[in-house]
């Protein structure tokens, strides 16, 4: 079944003037932890957690904006340098649900006062985004969902590709499956990198914050890793966040000398049937990846 909800990605472009005022930081300051205290806090980023991230130096220029009006607090703001002149939330592709801890009337506002090129992924957040005369491009993707009470069987069925899962499930027959190992969220998220990343020499920008993330939210049982083992060497893993309760697929690794037994396919049949029997309310894959059209009918 593939759901009508979309993520969307937008980029905010500079602005000379604001109403609100916006004081920048390099460095975590108490300041900050006051002004945490008076906004909104996500279940899935508690506001330690975003202080962790914000306070991770990683590879790339990291600044945080206090936005307020009238002195009153309404958005703490911590972005990632991706460009020389651009940047993006640090929770970005990390956690669902968030784009910085902000009264929910002033995220928009916010973003339209930090006087900086933005791309913020509107993820898995509750309404789309408000209109904005600085949002100069939008770009919508369809989001793939199914509902794990449905018959996830019965769907690769009508899209001919349950006979490719069960040969899958076959040759992997003789591996072996493990749910939040020690450093198995580290090991599927570091070899993911360095499989995609368009620089070799360099981990990519948001990675140590990835897994930052994913270890703390492991603590609190919102974030599962998956790991195929052949005996004790880890051969393929997928990460998974909790939102609410759906499971949100992350990344996914498998070594390349195992593609012949369809480890990648293995993976995604183990975290449909994981994210039923732990009783979430729906399994999202996300959009985009032209492989994903065949988890679910057209």
């Amino acid at each position: 079944m593939r759901d009508s909800v979309i993520t969307q990605r937008a980029e905010f472009k500079d602005t000379l003037f604001s109403p609100l005022k916006v004081t920048w930081f390099d460095e975590w300051h108490p300041v900050l932890d006051e002004a945490l205290q008076e906004l909104p806090e996500k279940d899935n980023c508690p506001h330690e957690l975003y202080r962790l991230l914000v306070q991770n130096p990683g590879s790339a220029r990291k600044r945080t904006a206090l936005v307020t009006e009238r002195g009153v607090p309404i958005a703490v703001v911590g972005l990632r340098q991706t460009g020389r002149h651009q940047w993006e939330p640090i929770t970005q592709w990390i956690i669902p649900g968030i784009v910085f801890p902000a009264q929910s009337e002033y995220l928009i506002p916010a973003l339209e006062a930090l006087g900086l090129d933005v791309w913020v992924a509107w993820w898995r957040m509750e309404i789309p985004p408000p209109p904005s005369r600085q949002m100069r491009y939008l770009e919508a993707t369809p989001v793939y969902r199914m509902r794990c009470s449905d018959d996830f069987e019965q769907y690769w069925r009508e899209t001919k590709y349950f006979k490719t899962i069960q040969h899958k499930r076959n040759r992997c027959q003789e591996f072996t499956l493990a749910i939040n190992s020690p450093g198995s969220a580290e090991w599927v998220i570091k070899n993911w990198d360095t499989k995609w990343r368009e620089n070799p020499t360099a981990l990519s920008p948001a990675i140590s914050d990835r897994i930052i993330a994913a270890k703390y939210l492991e603590g609190r049982r919102q974030h599962f890793t998956l790991l195929l083992l052949d005996r004790d060497t880890p051969i393929g893993g997928a990460t998974n966040t909790v939102h609410h309760n759906d499971l949100v697929a992350g990344v996914i690794y498998r070594e390349p000398e195992y593609n012949w037994h369809g480890v990648g396919v293995r993976l995604i049949d183990l975290v449909f049937s994981f994210a039923a029997e732990n009783g979430f309310e729906t399994m999202d894959i996300g959009g985009g990846h032209d492989y994903k059209k065949h988890w679910y009918p057209s």
